[in-house]
Formats: C-alpha cells, structure tokens, sequence
C-alpha cells in the first residue's frame, strides 16, 4: 500500500504530465516545510517552501484586509514563466513552476482538480 507521500507524489506527477509547460511542483505546509516535492535538481526545496510560505503569509493577509476573503491562490510572474500557490485545505498550499508559455486557464482548470485531489491528503 502507497504510503500518504508516495500517493502525493502521484498527484504531483499527473500534473505535471497534465501540461509540458509545468516545470515543477510541491506541496508544502503554511510554515514552510515540504511535504512531497516534484522540482527540477536545481531548485532549492527548501528555498521554494520558505517563500511560498512568505508568499501565502502575505497574500493571505492582503485577502483579508483588503477584500475580507479568504485566500485561494496567487501567482507571481516573471520573466521566465509564474509561480503560482493554491491551497490546499487550510494547512498545506501547493506550489507550481511554470514555463512563460503556459496557457494559465488550462493550468488553472488543472490545479483545481488537482487540489481536490490533494485536500484529501493533507
């Protein structure tokens, strides 16, 4: 039997065959720590959950104070492609890298069945 990680971990490995323009992605708590990651060698694990960390903290409060909500997603976009936080549940957010080509309402429609998924996990 798939361990709980070993099942996220399928999750993260279906999304990424969901679209080529998925770099990568993880699940990591709201303090910071991974919980199942599928990230290219050279991006920094612990980097990608302490900002996404930071990034939700922020979001989140902004969603609070400005339009007194909760917060469901977020994204950052670059040069190179987004960086995009949904959550997932109220404890784990899940972080997806993404290339600039992507088409983000096709990765939209992915992370919400995808988080689904994942909510029943966490």
């Amino acid at each position: 039997m798939a361990t709980r990680t070993e099942n996220i971990q399928d999750i993260l490995r279906n999304l990424r065959a969901a679209s080529p323009d998925i770099i990568g992605s993880a699940v990591v708590s709201i303090d910071g720590f991974i919980i199942a990651s599928l990230l290219p060698s050279e991006i920094d694990e612990e980097l990608v959950s302490g900002m996404a960390a930071a990034t939700i903290g922020v979001g989140e409060r902004i969603s609070s104070e400005l339009m007194n909500a909760n917060l469901q997603q977020t994204y950052v976009r670059s040069d190179k492609g987004y960086v995009i936080l949904n959550s997932v549940g109220e404890e784990s957010v899940l972080v997806v890298l993404t290339t600039k080509e992507a088409k983000l309402g096709l990765i939209f429609l992915e992370l919400k069945r995808r988080t689904s998924e994942l909510a029943k996990l966490v």
